[in-house]
């Protein structure tokens, strides 16, 4: 048994003070959350609001800890009041800490959340739809398609956040569709993301018509978007996104061509692998890759890149291979020729990818590769083949 009282105004002092180490006040953090002592609650929630006004986040985040541990899902208001309370973090433990309380006892914190989410000021409203996005059921799609329209624009980009699986569900798509419309880039954003993931064909037309956004990083979603899909509807939007001046744009559009494949697609990437400009045919290299089952034109034009003059362009063509379902034997017959190459980006690209591209042959080629001049190169190797032998490491 500890002395929970004295233990606790260790940790307010340890807090205040800072002249120890986390790890020094770690075990009585820790045994008071397990301590199951409520009366402590009132002191907790004292110190709590104490640290809040003084912007202590630290302290918070200890003080937080310790209240979850011993009221469980009845401290989630507290937690998500504390929240709400903006002291210039990034809130990453306290978030943790109201996460696993969510978890913890769903049903509870559903209602809960639901009454943060229909609060009285933004920033209520604001932590609530953000915690209802762990534990959003389907009945709660029309609050949040209401939110969508909210004046404040962090709530609707949350709600936006937070919305079920529209994949099924015509009122979850209907506000995505909507929150495409939003004045703010972020919410768009986010809206053309949510939509990206929906495996709907509906999704494609809505999309297309953002391609013309005035905002580079709602277009390059939009690219992205479009290439998760994977509709041959979206082909013409691409190619125009293609030719977009912003680099990260034609990037995506190049990659979401590959993934969406087709003649026309095929034609457009291969014009881009035909370029002088050898950042162009790095991006025609990675997406190719993923096209490579769609069009016969392919799989010639892979080996043509595989031999490009700029290191660059071969090594982005085993980087799409790696990330492409192609022929077996064609992708580990293209890392085979270039295991050898005369440039150590090219070879440290190989060692990375072996294993998937070319299993039987992987062996040999790493083992070379740990006697190899480059200091890079040899450790990627030995990291490569300590995979191999143990399929769980990282």
């Amino acid at each position: 048994m500890i002395d929970s009282h004295g233990a606790l105004e260790a940790v307010v002092r340890h807090a205040m003070e800072l002249e120890d180490d986390y790890d020094d006040i770690a075990p009585t953090v820790t045994a008071l959350a397990a301590s199951g002592d409520t009366t402590l609650v009132p002191r907790l929630r004292e110190v709590l609001d104490r640290f809040l006004d003084e912007g202590n986040f630290y302290g918070r985040d200890l003080i937080a800890g310790v209240l979850a541990g011993i009221e469980g899902v009845a401290a989630l208001p507290v937690l998500l009041r504390a929240s709400a309370r903006d002291l210039g973090d990034d809130q990453d433990s306290l978030q943790a800490e109201i996460i696993e309380l969510l978890h913890a006892d769903r049903a509870t914190s559903r209602c809960v959340v639901r009454n943060f989410a229909t609060g009285d000021t933004p920033e209520l409203r604001r932590v609530g739809l953000w915690a209802l996005g762990f534990v959003v059921e389907a009945q709660d799609v029309e609050l949040l398609a209401a939110a969508v329209t909210d004046a404040d624009r962090e709530i609707r980009s949350m709600a936006v956040g937070s919305i079920p699986d529209p994949a099924g569900d015509d009122w979850a798509f209907g506000a995505l569709v909507v929150a495409l419309r939003d004045l703010n880039e972020q919410v768009r954003v986010s809206a053309a993301s949510r939509l990206g993931y929906t495996g709907r064909v509906d999704a494609v037309a809505p999309l297309v018509a953002l391609a013309a956004d005035p905002t580079p990083r709602v277009r390059s979603m939009v690219a992205y978007a479009l290439g998760r899909l994977g509709s041959h509807e979206a082909t013409p939007a691409l190619q125009r996104l293609l030719q977009d001046p912003d680099r990260p744009v034609s990037e995506n559009a190049a990659e979401a061509l590959g993934s969406v494949g087709g003649p026309a697609a095929v034609d457009a990437l291969l014009v881009l692998a035909a370029d002088q400009d050898p950042q162009l045919r790095v991006q025609a290299a990675k997406a190719l890759a993923t096209a490579a089952d769609s069009d016969p034109r392919v799989a010639p034009q892979l080996t043509m890149l595989a031999r490009d003059g700029e290191a660059a362009v071969r090594a982005a063509t085993l980087s799409g291979l790696a990330s492409a379902d192609g022929r077996p034997s064609h992708r580990g017959r293209l890392l085979v020729e270039l295991a050898d190459d005369p440039d150590p980006m090219v070879r440290q690209r190989v060692a990375v990818v072996a294993r998937h591209l070319a299993p039987d042959a992987a062996p040999d080629i790493l083992h070379r590769y740990t006697r190899d001049t480059d200091q890079t190169l040899r450790r990627l190797a030995a990291t490569e083949l300590d995979r191999l032998t143990n399929p769980t490491a990282r």
